[in-house]
């Protein structure tokens, strides 16, 4: 360092400055050059560290003093102000210095520029603190050469963004001009199917309705063809008795006679009770009729689909409503990769015609096998199948469950089951129309616990719900979320299945735990409805969107989502079937 001798007047009165300074003071200066970066005002803690920031960025040297003294006069710091304004006074007429010198390293010439910091640097400083910190560095002598290069680099960038953005803006101008073409294709397709399957239901309203007048017919005519065999009979028995009464005579002929009219009224007897007994029949005989498969069950039932589970990679069951039409729930099983193939159908005989049939879209499994689970009013219905090694042929048994706490005047609104860890299970629980309970029995009936939701579930009733041990998934009526519930010890809120912001305005209507993440299944509003099938950790965390679609009318938005393995299912309302891998 210089001696106080040889050191320039505009150093001393710096020097001078920065004694009057304080460190407030110092900090508020700092702040008021917005050319200095906020990560370096941390660092200015004196006014040296402050007047070699203001020289790097070419603010403060023996001829520029003004813009520090507006600030020291702005913040009404006047003697630092006065000293520099006497400076000014009596110094401001000399050459300006051919070399500036760093105001921390005072006897080094600022050589370099830092980029980063945009500031001229001393060699000390560019290979110390700043070189440390990451900057970019840049050599004064350098510098023009540099900044050429680096602007023709960037120039080159630019071009290359543009290009980019033109090639994107076209990709996606074809991309939207090839979504409306297949819109176009699909709802062509949608109206030709629409047509087709109307054509279908019409004809086969015309077949049965044809079948039934000439059944009819045939019915009535041999109805009359009795009727006149009946009075041929009355007037023989007539005659008979008239000529019983006539003679004793011709007894013998009287007693053939007799004979004969007894056994040919033992015949019109049998006929009659044969013609009785097939038109008591005749509504069984065509509730059981079998119809040829075209794969489109709803189009064959004309009845409502509940929701499908699955039993094996090979056979999904979807379930009907078909009380108005056939007086039971009917069950039909099928092959989710083939819709024409149908193994076989089981029709349940409902007496309650009033109150909605839900069904679980996961199987029990206990010892004895699969069974499918659904409920009608306060009664659960238990499907026993039968496997024979390879498949499940047929439905061996059904039995039900009353259900005595579901108040008067309620139903159930959701059934569930689960095999937690894949190991046998014979619990299920149940939700009510009247109240935020969630109950589990066991296939026998017994009560094994009932769980509270009032303080959780905003919804009047639980729409649906899933479940894994003591972790309940809900879904409310009119609820945009699912709510996780952990009833362990203690009922509480433990997280929310939410779709990300940019799939907000989608409702949940279906849910499985797969017995290690749970499938949601969403659905948006309006005429195009868009549905989307997601999946998400064990604690909630939103993992990623399994399949996805677009359903323009009401015979192909989805239904239920069921699984098996690691393979999910979608099923839409016309029974098709989508799967996906999770």
């Amino acid at each position: 360092m210089t001696s106080s001798s040889t050191t320039s007047p505009f150093r001393l009165t710096l020097l001078k400055v920065s004694d009057v300074l304080t460190e407030q003071n110092v900090q508020d200066l700092a702040f008021l050059c917005e050319d200095i970066s906020p990560a370096r005002r941390e660092l200015i803690t004196n006014a040296r560290e402050l007047f070699a920031a203001l020289q790097g960025h070419d603010l403060l040297n023996e001829r520029k003093v003004n813009v520090l003294i507006d600030w020291l006069d702005e913040l009404r710091l006047l003697e630092a102000s006065n000293l520099l304004k006497n400076y000014r006074k009596t110094h401001l007429t000399g050459h300006v210095k051919a070399q500036e010198n760093c105001f921390i390293h005072e006897d080094l010439p600022l050589k370099y520029f830092c980029v980063s910091c945009d500031s001229k640097i001393c060699p000390d400083c560019a290979f110390t603190a700043h070189r440390d910190a990451g900057c970019d560095v840049i050599s004064l002598d350098k510098m023009s050469n540099e900044m050429s290069q680096r602007r023709e680099k960037l120039m080159k960038e630019l071009e290359m963004l543009k290009r980019g953005i033109a090639s994107t803006e076209q990709l996606w101008e074809e991309k939207k001009e090839h979504l409306a073409r297949c819109r176009e294709i699909s709802r062509n397709e949608v109206q030709k199917d629409y047509f087709t399957l109307i054509g279908k239901v019409e004809s086969m309203k015309r077949l049965q309705t044809k079948l039934l007048d000439g059944k009819e017919l045939a019915d009535i005519k041999k109805i009359f063809e009795e009727k006149k065999e009946s009075q041929i009979l009355e007037n023989e028995l007539a005659i008979i008795t008239k000529c019983h009464k006539i003679s004793h005579e011709n007894a013998l002929d009287e007693i053939q006679k007799i004979s004969k009219s007894t056994k040919k009224t033992a015949e019109i007897k049998v006929k009659l009770e044969k013609q009785k007994e097939m038109l008591k029949n005749r509504s069984v005989d065509l509730l059981y009729r079998k119809v040829p498969n075209d794969g489109v069950f709803c189009s064959i039932t004309v009845s409502t689909l509940i929701g499908s589970s699955i039993l094996l990679s090979n056979q999904l069951l979807h379930t009907f409503d078909e009380r108005q039409t056939s007086g039971g729930v009917l069950l039909i099983c099928t092959d989710p990769k083939d819709s024409s193939k149908e193994y076989w159908r089981r029709l349940q005989k409902i007496d309650n015609q009033d109150d909605p049939v839900v069904m679980s879209n996961i199987n029990m499994v206990n010892d004895d096998g699969k069974h499918t689970l659904f409920a009608v009013g306060n009664t659960v219905f238990i499907e026993h199948h039968h496997y024979n090694g390879s498949l499940y042929d047929y439905v061996k048994s059904v039995s039900s469950l009353v259900i005595n706490e579901v108040p008067e005047g309620s139903w159930i609104t959701s059934i569930a089951t689960h095999y937690p860890n894949d190991d046998p299970n014979d619990e299920f629980i149940i939700s009510t129309s009247c109240d935020h309970s969630i109950r589990e029995y066991n296939v026998s009936g017994s009560a094994i616990r009932v769980i509270d939701t009032r303080d959780f579930v905003r919804s009047k009733a639980i729409y649906r719900i899933a479940y894994c041990g003591n972790l309940f998934a809900i879904i409310g009526r009119s609820l945009d979320d699912v709510i996780l519930i952990d009833v362990d010890g203690t009922v509480k809120q433990c997280g929310t299945l939410r779709l990300p912001s940019a799939m907000s305005g989608m409702l949940p209507i279906n849910i499985i735990w797969t017995g290690s993440k749970w499938l949601v299944l969403y659905i948006s509003e309006g005429v195009e409805k868009e549905w989307k099938v997601v999946h998400y950790k064990k604690t909630g965390e939103f993992v990623k969107v399994c399949d996805e679609g677009t359903s323009s009318n009401e015979l192909d938005v989805p239904l239920c989502v069921t699984r098996f393995q690691s393979t999910g299912y979608v099923t839409l309302a016309n029974t098709k079937v989508r799967s996906f891998q999770y």
